[in-house]
């Protein structure tokens, strides 16, 4: 009953625009999530995800500039 009564407290604060900073549903459990994950990659596999995210910014980077030389 509680819980319900604190939902409901939420969505009204959510609507009328005065929700609190930190009242985000489920970003404890997405950061718990996360940690979770960070702690069953080995090395080799942060080394490779860390890679391919700078190979993914890279060409976003590229495409970014490439798009603005299209438009000058």
């Amino acid at each position: 009953m509680r819980r319900q009564l604190v939902a409901i407290q939420r969505a009204i604060e959510a609507i009328e625009g005065n929700a609190p900073q930190g009242a985000r549903p489920g970003r404890k459990k997405a950061a718990k999530a996360v940690a979770r994950r960070k702690r069953a990659m080995t090395e080799e596999q942060r080394k490779a995800v860390a890679e391919r995210m700078r190979n993914y910014w890279a060409s976003r980077r590229a495409a970014k500039a490439q798009e603005e030389e299209a438009q000058a």
